[in-house]
């Protein structure tokens, strides 16, 4: 069964992966929510933006890597098993 990732489960994830405290994961999320993950200026810009947010700059690219990485995931495991239950 796969299981849809919601916003409380990819806080989880992110944490998990960078072993941040919840409160850095979900300003984390913010960033994320308020740009658009695909493209080069969008990468940029989300690193400078995790940079504002105190962030060193290889911190923020660490952080935007895993985070493309458990998107990613996710969006492979949707389309390898797009009609499997979603609870």
């Amino acid at each position: 069964m796969v299981k849809k990732m919601n916003k409380k489960e990819f806080i989880k994830a992110l944490q998990e992966k960078t072993n941040y405290s919840e409160d850095k994961c979900i300003i984390i999320n913010d960033v994320l929510e308020n740009n658009s993950f695909v493209g080069k200026k969008n990468s940029d810009k989300i690193i400078n933006d995790l940079m504002i947010n105190s962030f060193t700059e290889e911190e923020a690219h660490n952080i935007y890597n895993i985070a493309k990485e458990i998107i990613f995931k996710e969006l492979k495991n949707k389309l390898k098993h797009p009609f499997k239950s979603q609870n």
